[in-house]
């Protein structure tokens, strides 16, 4: 699978998140699709941890390929449920709407580009505040 069919497929995952699990500070979403990312994808799973923790609060993300959820822990003091659930939302809105940054680039040009990708998407971030 390429990148950005990869990248598309992942919004339609994550738009479609469900909370299995909450209580303050803990948040336990499913991911449809979670267990069948690519292994040679996982490799990149620190961009995305990165990228969901610059939501203030959220202090640690932790996926699993094998259930399909990712632990989201977070300072109830400063975020909830809502917010990560929306803030998860935006994230991969702004993927979406910046496919024209990677569309026409092979796998090995993305790889090469992965932290300037980043640093795109999280001025981005911070303009859909």
């Amino acid at each position: 699978m390429e990148i950005p069919s990869l990248l598309k497929t992942a919004f339609v995952y994550f738009s479609k998140v469900k909370v299995v699990h909450s209580i303050p500070g803990r948040l336990r979403l499913q991911i449809p699709g979670l267990n069948n990312v690519p292994s040679e994808m996982k490799a990149y799973e620190h961009y995305v941890v990165d990228i969901i923790k610059l939501e203030d609060g959220i202090k640690d993300v932790n996926f699993s390929y094998i259930t399909g959820k990712i632990l989201v822990i977070y300072d109830p003091e400063k975020t909830n449920e809502k917010r990560i659930v929306s803030w998860l939302d935006l994230i991969w809105k702004k993927i979406v709407e910046n496919e024209r940054v990677y569309s026409k680039l092979s796998l090995e040009e993305i790889k090469n580009n992965l932290d300037k990708f980043y640093e795109l998407l999280c001025k981005e971030l911070e303009k859909g505040r």
